[in-house]
């Protein structure tokens, strides 16, 4: 189980909340939010998926943010076959997770620049490549990214995965991934470590 996400926790989610940019209708549900989880389900019933997930990403470890978006990417292929691009920044990712190292990192670096940052697998391999490190090319002087950039990528990831289903169906699928977010989260053996022991 992640503290954060512990559904028996008291801390309140303003300051979380304060920080994730949600939008109006979202504050209005913050007071009455009695922890994190609560508010993150409170906001996917209310059809706020989006602000149910910036919250989400950002009080995540940015390992387990890209689990559980590469869990959604698989669970939308079994709807619809991915491109093939956007399947390769999938396992590019995956890799990551299991292996997390500049090497890995850059490679989605790589992937995300190719495709212009114009799809979900684009910003998934994003989300690897923001995690940590530099953003210049090696041989620069480092520049470190912002620190929750990894998490607006997984945001962007996500949004664009879930239209695949078409916009009447973007609040439910997305709405339907955050709850399978904290069903996960909040048991004792983190999605993460399950993906990262994926071949």
């Amino acid at each position: 189980m992640l503290e954060t996400l512990n559904p028996a926790s008291t801390v309140p989610p303003t300051e979380l909340a304060d920080a994730a940019g949600l939008s109006d209708a979202a504050r209005e549900l913050v007071a009455a939010a009695p922890s994190l989880y609560g508010l993150v389900s409170a906001l996917s019933q209310a059809r706020l998926p989006v602000d149910a997930v910036r919250l989400l990403v950002r009080a995540l470890p940015k390992r387990y943010a890209v689990a559980w978006v590469c869990e959604c990417f698989r669970r939308d292929a079994e709807r619809q076959p991915l491109a093939e691009a956007d399947a390769e920044c999938l396992r590019c990712a995956e890799t990551w997770i299991a292996e997390d190292n500049d090497a890995n990192r850059r490679a989605g670096a790589e992937r995300a620049a190719a495709m212009n940052y114009e799809t979900p697998g684009s910003w998934l391999a994003a989300a690897v490549a923001w995690s940590s490190g530099s953003l210049a090319p090696r041989g620069f002087t480092v520049v470190p990214p912002p620190e929750h950039a990894t998490g607006k990528a997984c945001l962007a990831a996500v949004s664009l995965l879930a239209m695949r289903a078409g916009p009447e169906a973007f609040a439910d699928t997305l709405g339907a991934w955050v709850e399978r977010a904290l069903d996960v989260f909040a048991r004792k053996e983190p999605a993460a470590r399950a993906s990262a022991s994926r071949p």
